[in-house]
């Protein structure tokens, strides 16, 4: 009795649990799809940031603003909204700490 636990991505045709190689369509088929008593995949979730980490990157943002703004920088071009928004946090946050600096340093010659 040949077990249906799994089902081709592309025709949707049922393939046995060790099949690799959809029979009807001839696509390889290398995820396994979901069994029958789950409706749906769970995925991980990146959690926002917490308020240490926060408070980490304005210390960070204030004292090292060059450093601050090469690592929001890189942020900015992640696959995660929460990383991208600590990103623009610490590009937006550099440049105004670098026109202080610039202020202060012009200021006070």
């Amino acid at each position: 009795m040949p077990r249906f636990s799994r089902e081709c991505s592309y025709c949707h045709q049922p393939m046995g649990e060790d099949e690799f190689k959809c029979k009807s369509c001839g696509n390889m088929v290398t995820t396994k799809t979901a069994k029958p008593d789950q409706p749906y995949m769970s995925e991980y979730e990146e959690s926002t940031l917490d308020r240490y980490s926060m408070v980490l990157l304005v210390i960070m943002t204030i004292f090292f603003a060059p450093i601050a703004m090469t690592i929001g920088g890189i942020l900015l071009f992640n696959d995660y909204a929460s990383k991208r928004d600590a990103g623009k946090i610490l590009v937006t946050a550099s440049l105004i700490m670098i026109v202080i600096y610039m202020i202060l340093f012009f200021v006070f010659r």
